[in-house]
């Protein structure tokens, strides 16, 4: 169900795809780069929204759909199942 609700784009961070993260970051950064700020600034806040936008895009990161508060791989720590591991995931989508 959460899969479905979330749409996250890989398991964890570091396996979203290198030219969605490119992407992103060449929006993030013309948007950034119309504020007038100094450039040290600009790059804080740039990491920030990059580093944001990979936490909501993993799965093991992203805010449960169930308890908001918590994250993907806070629930399945809460679960106590020995080995308990997600290798991977799979969503269909039907339409478009």
């Amino acid at each position: 169900m959460h899969i479905a609700a979330s749409n996250p784009l890989a398991l964890n961070t570091d396996l979203i795809d290198k030219d969605i993260i490119d992407k992103e970051s060449d929006l993030i950064n013309e948007e950034l780069s119309n504020t007038g700020k100094p450039d040290d600034i600009v790059k804080k806040i740039s990491i920030g929204k990059m580093n944001k936008f990979k936490e909501e895009n993993a799965l093991l990161t992203q805010d449960w759909v169930m308890e908001p508060k918590k994250k993907v791989r806070d629930i399945l720590k809460e679960l106590d199942i020995k080995d308990l591991k997600i290798k991977d995931f799979f969503r269909l989508k039907i339409g478009e």
